[in-house]
């Protein structure tokens, strides 16, 4: 497979703020050869739909330390589809509770990773979710 950018969107929707997991992850994924797009902490659906369009990226990642995670992805899928992106695959990060991801996966949330994940698990998803290979592959910078 050619080795190709993958352009992952990290952001965090409403008024979630301990952004450190997400901005440590944006780092790390550079690191790995990711393009990160990165939209910080107090996002809305809308714009992180506008963002997703206007940057053509592959994958929209979200971090969550917040139990309102599912009624905000839940909004966001359902935003998504409705302007013509929801084929876009969406990951979760952060405190994500075992007890939800069945429905998350429900409503079409593709890779969870929550306390514990590795990077070559993201680096895994983000390959696998976009087709696309970086540079070495999962074990590149491990």
């Amino acid at each position: 497979m050619p080795q190709q950018k993958i352009r992952c969107l990290l952001a965090m929707l409403g008024t979630d703020v301990h952004n450190k997991g997400i901005r440590t992850l944006a780092q790390l994924l550079r690191d790995r050869g990711v393009e990160v797009i990165y939209l910080g902490e107090h996002n809305t659906a809308g714009g992180v739909i506008n963002a997703l369009i206007a940057e053509d990226a592959d994958v929209v990642g979200l971090s969550y330390s917040t139990a309102t995670y599912l009624h905000y992805t839940r909004d966001l899928l359902d935003k998504m589809r409705t302007a013509g992106v929801g084929d876009v695959p969406l990951m979760l990060g952060g405190l994500i509770h075992a007890d939800d991801e069945p429905a998350l996966r429900e409503m079409g949330v593709r890779g969870i990773f929550g306390p514990g994940s590795t990077m070559d698990q993201i680096v895994e998803f983000l390959q696998t979710a976009t087709g696309k290979t970086l540079p070495g592959g999962a074990a590149a910078g491990a």
